[in-house]
């Protein structure tokens, strides 16, 4: 009598659905608010030898004075520069959470081996973090 090879798991649906969706708010999300405002900035800085105005000192040419107000008008352009990738990086972070088992992220990305820290930097080349 010969012995039944084991039935492979099937994937669920439902979670099959997820990683789907995740990768494409992944993949949609950080072209959107990375590669693609990057890859214009391109084409300024080939023609004007520019990439625009700094946040810093906007169209003038030396910073405004050191003080709260310098501060909190840099705090202010800064978070009006960065919401949507701030958005886009909170639900992949969200989505990590739900999708992908805790274990496993300790076994890929934890311990004291360089493993963890070449294998997060990979992931993050991508998404320019």
């Amino acid at each position: 009598m010969q012995a039944e090879a084991p039935i492979p798991k099937r994937p669920n649906p439902a979670a099959m659905v997820g990683l789907g969706l995740f990768l494409l708010v992944a993949v949609a999300g950080i072209f959107y608010v990375k590669w693609d405002p990057y890859f214009h900035k391109v084409f300024v800085a080939a023609s004007q030898h520019s990439i625009g105005a700094s946040i810093v000192s906007g169209s003038t040419a030396i910073a405004p004075p050191v003080g709260w107000k310098a501060a909190l008008d840099y705090t202010i352009q800064y978070g009006k520069d960065i919401w949507e990738a701030m958005l886009v990086g909170l639900i992949l972070g969200a989505g990590v959470q739900a999708l992908v088992p805790r274990s496993w992220l300790l076994r890929v990305l934890g311990g004291i081996q360089y493993r963890g820290i070449v294998v997060g930097g990979a992931a993050a080349v991508p998404s320019m973090m």
